[in-house]
């Protein structure tokens, strides 16, 4: 396989799993929230308790998002090493952390559904103050995947933006969600009692991502210095 196939390959399968992460990611976000009821534990545990399957499989969907970023930072590293190594390795690191702060943030979720839905040895009140503890652990890890994310995005579309190996009003609504995103997180894990508002970073992020992802599968890297680059190396 000729380094400018290689290029293209890695382009298409990058933009794949960006759209298999990013949908996965917004399932999972959509189902479990449907599910809170901001301030009363005992009336979100009941809203669980009888849809639980419904509730497990969107925690499940945030999951297999994780496990797809992981294969997402190899694929977008590979395909930025042509162009830059050293920013390469800069998003991969930064995506792998976040693949594995979102698993750990997904993990304690899944352990606080029984202490929502099953009789509880402290009660009432213990089960809230555990869940409280225990969320707000999961909400700090969160906030790192958060940030892992929005530093890669920065580093992987600063440089496909002046590469041009994407529509550079694309990359650049990615990095300016990136932005948004990594302010909004750093701002809510130093000062958690903020009420700084994220859904529109997010918004602005996820579906940049799934235009970009869907974009990439059906056209690649096509960009003619991406390719001149591609071949150099």
């Amino acid at each position: 396989m000729t380094a400018s196939t290689q290029f293209w390959t890695h382009a298409r399968l990058t933009g794949l799993l960006l759209f298999l992460v990013t949908l996965t990611h917004m399932a999972g976000f959509q189902i479990a929230n449907s599910f809170a009821v901001p301030g009363n534990f005992a009336a979100t545990g009941l809203k669980i308790a009888q849809n639980e399957g419904l509730y497990r499989l969107a925690l499940l969907s945030y999951g297999v998002s994780s496990i797809f970023s992981v294969a997402l930072a190899v694929t977008f590293a590979l395909w930025l090493a042509p162009i830059s190594r050293l920013g390469a390795g800069l998003v991969l690191g930064w995506r792998l952390f976040e693949a594995i702060s979102s698993t750990v943030a997904w993990a304690i979720r899944f352990a606080l559904v029984d202490n929502q839905t099953q009789p509880n040895l402290l009660g009432t009140p213990g089960a809230e103050a555990l869940h409280r503890v225990l969320r707000d652990v999961s909400n700090a890890a969160f906030d790192l995947g958060a940030i892992g994310l929005a530093l890669a995005t920065l580093i992987g579309f600063f440089i496909l933006f002046q590469a041009r190996s994407l529509p550079r009003l694309l990359s650049a609504i990615a990095i300016l969600g990136a932005m948004l995103i990594l302010v909004s997180s750093v701002v809510t894990l130093g000062w958690p009692a903020t009420d700084i508002p994220s859904s529109i970073a997010f918004a602005v992020t996820l579906l940049s991502n799934l235009v970009i992802g869907l974009w990439l599968l059906v056209r690649g890297d096509r960009s003619s210095e991406a390719k001149v680059l591609a071949q150099q190396a």
